[in-house]
C-alpha cells in the first residue's frame, strides 16, 4: 500500500510539473507573439516611451548617442516628437569644429532643458540660440543642448567633465531646478539573469518586475506629493501649500530644506574647477516649480537661497520665477516641464543675460589637450 501511495504521489507530481512546464511554454510563446505584433505595428524608428533614449554607463545614466527616433504620444506633452542625438549623446546635430570668433554656449540641465517632449527647435536652448544669432548677426553663436532626464547638479558636473574637452564652450549655462540636489533616480538598468535563461522573454519580464520592488521602496516617496498637487487646494490655501511642499521633500520640495544645498554647492564647485581648467565661465538660471506661479501664496525662498549660493561662489545667476509669473498662456505641461510658450518666454531674458555676460569680447581660447 505504501508503494502504491508513493507511486500516486510521484505520478501527481509529474503531472503537475508537466502542466507547469506546458503553461510556461504557452506563456513564453504568447509573450513572444505579442512582442512580435507590437514591433510589427510600430514603424521603424518609432518608440512608445522616452525611456528608450537612455543607456546605462559606468558614469551613470546617459542619453544614447546617434539617435534619430520618434517618441510616439510622449507622456508629458501627448505629442509625437522627433528626437535626434549626436555622437556625444547631445540633442541636435553633430558639433562642427569651432570656427574663428565663434561664441559657444553649453547648456546643462535636466529634462526641462533636454525637452524630449517638444520639437528640437521648441526647446529653450534652441530658442536661445535663435535669439542670440538675431541679436548679433555678425557673429557665429552656437548653443549646445547638454540636458538629460533626472540629472542633478552633481550629475551635471560629472557630465561636464566628459563634455568639456569635446565641446570647448566659452560659457556653461546651468538650468537649475528645485530637485537638483536629488539627482538620478531612474529605474535600474542592470538585471542579473543566469546566462542559460537569458533567451526567455518570460524570465526577463519577471526579473525586471521583481527588481523594481526595491527601487519603489527606496524612491516611491518622491511622488507622494502628486495627489495633493492634483487636488489644487494649494492654489489659495497657505496650509495646503505648505503641506504640498513638505510632501514633495524628496523631489522639488528639497529646495526648501537647508540641508539639501551642500549637494548643490558641491556640484557647482566642481563646475567652477572645470571652468578654470578648460577656460570657460559658469552661469546659472533657476527654474521654478509651477506651484510657485499658480498659487496665490507668494514664496520665492528657494530662489533667494539659490541666489545667495551663486553670489557666494561668484556665479552670475538669473531667476526665472518673475519671468514666468508675468507671462500669460499655458506655460507648463505639468509641475515643471515647459510648453513651447514657456520655452519661448524664458529664452528672451536668457538671451539678454548671456549677451551681458559675453559682451563684445572675443571668446576665450580653449586650452589644448
Amino acid at each position: 500500500m505504501a508503494t502504491a501511495r508513493v507511486s500516486r504521489v510521484l505520478t501527481l507530481s509529474a503531472v503537475v510539473a508537466l502542466g507547469l512546464v506546458l503553461a510556461l511554454g504557452v506563456a513564453e510563446i504568447g509573450l513572444r507573439a505579442v512582442e512580435a505584433m507590437s514591433h510589427a505595428a510600430r514603424p521603424r524608428g518609432v518608440v512608445d516611451s522616452p525611456k528608450a533614449l537612455n543607456q546605462k554607463t559606468a558614469a551613470g545614466k546617459r542619453i544614447t548617442p546617434n539617435l534619430d527616433i520618434v517618441v510616439r504620444g510622449h507622456p508629458t506633452s501627448g505629442r509625437d516628437v522627433r528626437v535626434r542625438t549626436n555622437r556625444l549623446g547631445l540633442r541636435g546635430a553633430e558639433l562642427p569644429p569651432r570656427a574663428p570668433g565663434e561664441l559657444r554656449i553649453l547648456v546643462l540641465g535636466d529634462s526641462i532643458t533636454f525637452g524630449d517632449y517638444v520639437d528640437e527647435d521648441e526647446t529653450y536652448p534652441a530658442r536661445l540660440e535663435a535669439r542670440l544669432r538675431a541679436a548679433v548677426p555678425g557673429r557665429l553663436v552656437r548653443v549646445v543642448n547638454g540636458g538629460g532626464p533626472n540629472l542633478g547638479t552633481r550629475d551635471e558636473a560629472a557630465l561636464l567633465a566628459e563634455l568639456a574637452p569635446a565641446v570647448r564652450p566659452d560659457l556653461v549655462l546651468v538650468g537649475f531646478y528645485l530637485n537638483d540636489s536629488v539627482g538620478q533616480v531612474g529605474y535600474p538598468h542592470v538585471y542579473h539573469i543566469p546566462p542559460w535563461l537569458r533567451w526567455s522573454r518570460l524570465v526577463q519580464r519577471a526579473v525586471v518586475a521583481w527588481s523594481r520592488y526595491p527601487h519603489r521602496a527606496r524612491f516611491g516617496s518622491r511622488y507622494e506629493w502628486v495627489p495633493a498637487f492634483l487636488e489644487r487646494r494649494w492654489v489659495s490655501d497657505r496650509e495646503a501649500y505648505d503641506r504640498l511642499v513638505a510632501l514633495a521633500v524628496a523631489d522639488w520640495g528639497a529646495a526648501w530644506r537647508e540641508d539639501s544645498w551642500p549637494e548643490v554647492e558641491e556640484g557647482f564647485r566642481r563646475m567652477l574647477d572645470l571652468g578654470r581648467r578648460w577656460r570657460f565661465r559658469v552661469a546659472a538660471a533657476a527654474f521654478p516649480v509651477s506651484v510657485q506661479i499658480e498659487s496665490r501664496v507668494a514664496d520665492d525662498r528657494p530662489q533667494r537661497r539659490f541666489k545667495a549660493l551663486a553670489d557666494g561662489l561668484g556665479i552670475p545667476s538669473l531667476d526665472l520665477l518673475p519671468v514666468l509669473a508675468s507671462t500669460r498662456g499655458r506655460l507648463f505641461y505639468d509641475h515643471c516641464h515647459l510648453t513651447p510658450t514657456g520655452n519661448a518666454a524664458v529664452a528672451a531674458p536668457l538671451a539678454e543675460f548671456v549677451r551681458a555676460l559675453a559682451g563684445d569680447q572675443a571668446p576665450a581660447t580653449p586650452v589644448s589637450d
